[in-house]
């Protein structure tokens, strides 16, 4: 579904983000339709996983260039949760948190 279908769908006042992977081109267009948020990721994937990575300095453009924030999604860890320094406004985490060798909690608490 795209920006607009879920927005017809979803009504004005659901935050609604667009996963773009590694594209700018499609960045640009959720920014442009509207989108509340856009993410891009994989940033690093598990093995045997053969999805290519998102590079980084997609993060630092975006932030130079659009308003709505960013998301850092896929493969994030608290080992290379440094991502974040990279200009996301958000991390997507939920890997790091479900899959972490000592169970869910450890790497929640501070």
């Amino acid at each position: 579904m795209d920006y607009r279908q879920a927005r017809t769908l979803l009504g004005d006042k659901a935050i609604i983000g667009v996963t773009c992977h590694a594209s700018r081109h499609l960045a640009m267009l959720a920014g442009d339709a509207g989108a509340d948020y856009v993410a891009f990721g994989a940033f690093s994937t598990p093995k045997p996983k053969t999805q290519r990575t998102t590079e980084p300095d997609i993060l630092t453009w975006w932030q130079e260039v659009m308003e709505p924030p960013c998301v850092a999604i896929g493969g994030i860890t608290p080992e290379n949760g440094d991502i974040g320094r990279r200009r996301a406004d958000f991390l997507a985490v939920s890997g790091g948190v479900w899959q972490h060798p000592r169970g869910r909690l450890p790497p929640c608490r501070t």
